[in-house]
């Protein structure tokens, strides 16, 4: 669950996923877009450097393509610039496509191998499944807006019932309706003071479907905030 097996010895590329010419949401704004970018993975298969030898320290980033960055300079991606701001070593344990139920499995492998101090995980869309071991955008068996909120409350409660210090964001616009933030917060809350920030989309990074540095800046600010007034 530490490993990206299809990223790992992948030489650096100019676009990645969507983030490409045939597939990105906006071509004019493709073309248009002024900051170079490359994707270059780690022996593990994530787009960050290599792991420092010592990780009792470090803040771990879990989630999905909006955690990789796609579309993005890596420099901006809001692990990196989490990182910038704390001077502290985040890793970024961001994938291509993650459903929650894989973001969850791996939260709890890195709770079982590393002792973390901090995790700071960007939900993914809700309707995403784990599937034989594999993400698929929908469980065409078990797919529907109250099956999707189910499944991504039990995963919350999974994590966050784990004793160490969570910060849990979700990525733009992970609902189906317009009213699912509400009922979502509170079905998970109840009497207990779990919080889950929605990103606000300010920007658009290259492939006109991903955040860009002002989304990454003011996300990272909202974490600093969280972290600040954890005692852990």
């Amino acid at each position: 669950m530490l490993k990206i097996i299809n990223r790992i010895g992948l030489e650096e590329t100019s676009t990645s996923g969507i983030d490409d010419p045939e597939l990105c949401g906006d071509l004019s704004h493709f073309r248009v877009y002024p900051k170079r970018i490359s994707y270059r993975y780690n022996s593990r298969g994530f787009r960050d450097h290599e792991w420092p030898e010592d990780l009792s320290d470090v803040i771990w980033c879990v989630g999905d393509s909006f955690t990789v960055g796609i579309g993005q300079p890596f420099d901006e991606t809001w692990p990196q610039l989490l990182q910038k701001k704390l001077g502290r070593r985040c890793i970024n344990l961001g994938e291509d496509g993650c459903s929650n139920d894989t973001i969850s499995l791996r939260i709890r492998k890195i709770y079982e191998l590393h002792n973390p101090k901090l995790i700071v995980v960007m939900w993914s869309y809700l309707a995403r499944r784990r599937v034989n071991g594999e993400n698929v955008n929908h469980d065409k068996d078990d797919f529907g807006n109250k099956e999707d909120m189910e499944n991504f409350i039990k995963n919350f409660k999974i994590v966050n019932g784990l004793p160490i210090s969570v910060i849990n964001t979700i990525v733009p616009n992970a609902y189906v309706r317009t009213d699912s933030l509400n009922y979502l917060v509170k079905k998970i809350t109840g009497n207990i003071s779990w919080d889950l920030t929605a990103v606000e989309q300010l920007d658009y990074a290259r492939d006109y479907h991903h955040f860009d540095v002002k989304t990454s800046e003011h996300i990272t600010n909202l974490i600093i905030e969280k972290i600040e007034n954890l005692d852990y």
